[in-house]
């Protein structure tokens, strides 16, 4: 396989299985964890919607006996019969007419003793006689207003019970309206709670999933840094035989230009060789020539007939 080849393969397998993406590590542990927070997190919040019902259940409750709640005012008038204020009432007015007449008949005893007589009476009569009667209406206007007085007591007291129950009445309402309001506000912490609980539980979900999430891309970069270092020693395989490759092809150029300088050389030499081999061929004929001639015709014929 060549060294191209090799990369081409190498590439491509390392970018067809690339390392998959952060969230699709997979960790039981944390499933487990993150499910059961959620599920307390269901709890809670059926818990939360069952205290806003009953919140408002102590609310609804609270606002409907406020609103049948009696002023002092009525509870007082309401109160009138039961403790016979009226009845009262209208003994101690009665008597006190009864009084009133009694004082004015008292009054009325001089001019009317003279009108009472057939004939005219002496002082002496007079003043007996108004003694006598004095007496008797001072002793009815007495009786009277001993009972008046009774009578003005009995209706004071019945005024007094009748807003001493008015109080209590009202104190009672106010009372039992606290209960309410104190049930309403106990609700409203166990809804407040409640609403706290929930949210810290969606806190700590929140940290598990933040805490998975980290071990994710922990996973995915490791997994990433050892991807990286395969491919990375695929590529320094590649550099290293392309190195060595042009390495070889450069010392077979070189290698081919020696040769062929060398080649270049010898035959340059051997060139030079030739045609020093025929000078001195030739200067060696002509100096034979030379002798020849000097020697005559016979000198010529030996010499020829010697070649």
């Amino acid at each position: 396989m060549s060294n191209s080849a090799y990369w081409n393969s190498q590439y491509n397998y390392y970018m067809t299985n690339r390392p998959p993406k952060a969230e699709s590590y997979y960790n039981k542990s944390f499933v487990d964890r993150m499910n059961e927070a959620q599920k307390n997190i269901d709890n809670l919040v059926a818990e939360k919607d069952k205290s806003w019902a009953a919140m408002n259940q102590k609310k609804d409750e609270y606002d409907a006996f406020n609103g049948s709640m009696k002023e002092y005012g009525d509870v007082y008038k309401s109160a009138e019969n039961e403790f016979g204020v009226a009845e009262a009432k209208d003994t101690y007015e009665k008597s006190k007419e009864a009084l009133a007449l009694a004082e004015s008949t008292l009054n009325a005893l001089p001019s009317t003793i003279n009108a009472a007589s057939n004939r005219v009476l002496t002082q002496s009569q007079r003043e007996a006689r108004y003694n006598a009667l004095a007496n008797r209406q001072m002793s009815y206007r007495d009786n009277l207003l001993a009972r008046s007085s009774a009578y003005e007591d009995v209706w004071r007291q019945s005024r007094e019970n009748q807003a001493e129950y008015a109080k209590a009445e009202i104190a009672a309402q106010q009372s039992k309206l606290g209960d309410y309001n104190n049930a309403y506000v106990s609700a409203m912490n166990e809804y407040s709670t409640a609403g706290r609980r929930e949210t810290q539980a969606r806190t700590e979900l929140s940290s598990i999933k933040d805490e998975y999430r980290s071990w994710q891309h922990q996973q995915y970069a490791n997994a990433n840094q050892v991807w990286y270092a395969n491919l990375a020693t695929a590529l320094n395989r590649y550099m290293e035989a392309l190195n060595t490759e042009m390495v070889q092809r450069q010392a077979k150029s070189d290698m081919e230009i020696a040769l062929a300088e060398a080649k270049t050389k010898s035959l340059n030499e051997q060139s030079a060789q030739r045609r020093a081999t025929n000078t001195i061929n030739m200067m060696e004929k002509r100096k034979e020539a030379e002798m020849a001639n000097s020697l005559g015709i016979l000198g010529r014929f030996a010499y020829f007939t010697s070649r």
